[in-house]
């Protein structure tokens, strides 16, 4: 179900928007939240896509249910409030000159389950945060009448005053409400199983191994153990056993969660660097491109026909099915004129499919990004509808180099980041 992460930021995003942020709690926010939820299970249902959902996030759902369709799998997910109820996390919001921002979320139970034409072969439920990003208007802000901007209703690519005016496509009339709020992305920080059968599992087996173990020393030991002593240091030390276990995989998660914390400094001095060339360079667009570029690499029939592909999937590669985004950091970058490369990391809980099964893997995904930084980035941007810079025509950027109206080569790097190398 997209990708998923923890509530709030990660450690890179934390360290680049704590210098304007802010804490609040407005039900318009919560009710976003809450409708976004209802309709991506929905989505999972029958295919409809969430009508809260940006026009990217709307090609990755598209992608992704394509994906599953061509390697046979039936895939249910359902998120519902647990019995004690959801605990609300107080939204955090960050904003640029044209939009606000704001993460919402509350902790809920995720169920997956998955099947091909031999029957389930994944399922499981578990305690998850659930955290969406919000995107509105800033109060008395207009942006600008010639934004390129997809149809919520056809998604054919078009201006925000053509959407006003109607859909030149499909007709539709659009308000200004009727476009935002968006949600351009959303985190399901997976916690552990809901009802507690893997712990459960493992407790039964150390104390049966325990058991196990007492009873095979027993002989060696002259009679100095009784049969009912054996047993019950065996469940001791069963029990010591699954304690530790128990400690050391909060350790682990707490490992996970640190992944990719020591790439903050680095990640903030590119941010700094690059912000001198573009003031309106924005950490969470950068974020949300480098997920949605992933997302077209993994669920893509065939990546390299979008236009912000310019290079081939590696010869060893993840069939993922669902991927938890976790954190990503910046590894190195390049910057000589206009120029930028950046190599980066994205560390991800994934859904593995392989040989029938689905395994649950850690993963660190490289990228190499590259973008050519004139203009200053344009806060809107989709890549679904762009706007031809030599005859101003709108058109769908997604798959399509030269503009239909002119032939004029888009160069998509020129606005945008685009992916040069994923490993």
């Amino acid at each position: 179900m997209l990708l998923h992460g923890g509530h709030y930021t990660s450690l890179f995003q934390a360290g680049l928007i704590m210098f304007n942020m802010e804490f609040d709690a407005d039900a318009s926010l919560k009710k976003a939240y809450k409708a976004y939820i209802k309709q991506l299970d929905k989505w999972s249902a029958d295919g409809t896509v969430p009508k809260l959902a940006s026009q990217d996030m709307r090609f990755a759902l598209e992608l992704q249910r394509r994906h599953w369709e061509r390697l046979g799998l039936k895939v249910e997910q359902d998120i519902r409030s647990p019995k004690a109820g959801s605990h609300e996390i107080p939204s955090v919001s960050y904003s640029d000159r044209i939009f606000v921002n704001h993460i919402v979320g509350t902790n809920k139970l995720l169920s997956t389950k998955i099947s091909d034409q031999g029957g389930v072969i994944y399922d499981r439920t578990e305690k998850v945060g659930t955290s969406v990003v919000v995107q509105q208007l800033k109060k008395d802000t207009q942006p600008p009448s010639d934004m390129p901007i997809s149809c919520p209703h056809c998604g054919a690519p078009a201006t925000l005053c053509a959407i006003e005016n109607g859909c030149p496509y499909c007709g539709t009339h659009f308000e200004m409400e009727d476009l935002f709020p968006k949600v351009t992305n959303a985190f399901f920080d997976v916690h552990e199983d809901a009802d507690g059968k893997k712990s459960k599992r493992r407790l039964l087996i150390l104390l049966i191994s325990g058991v196990a173990i007492m009873l095979a020393i027993c002989p060696f030991t002259a009679g100095a153990l009784t049969f009912v002593s054996s047993v019950m240091l065996g469940l001791i030390f069963g029990f010591g056993a699954w304690v530790l276990s128990k400690f050391f995989g909060t350790l682990a998660m707490m490992g996970k969660d640190l992944r990719g914390g020591g790439k903050v400094f680095k990640s903030l001095k590119f941010r700094n660097k690059i912000r001198a060339l573009d003031p309106e360079f924005s950490t969470e667009h950068f974020r949300d491109r480098a997920m949605n570029l992933f997302r077209m690499m993994a669920y893509g029939e065939d990546p390299t026909r979008y236009t912000a592909c310019y290079c081939d999937l590696p010869d060893k590669w993840d069939t993922v099915v669902d991927a938890y985004f976790q954190n990503f950091g910046i590894d190195k970058y390049r910057i000589e004129g206009n120029e930028c490369n950046v190599d980066l990391t994205l560390y991800m809980d994934c859904l593995i499919y392989k040989n029938g099964k689905i395994r649950n893997r850690s993963r660190k995904y490289r990228m190499e990004l590259y973008k050519r930084i004139g203009d200053p980035t344009d806060l809107g941007f989709s890549v679904k509808a762009v706007s031809c810079p030599s005859c101003a025509g709108t058109f769908d950027a997604e798959q399509v180099r030269n503009c239909p109206f002119c032939g004029h080569e888009y160069d998509l790097s020129r606005h945008d980041w685009v992916v040069k190398r994923i490993s």
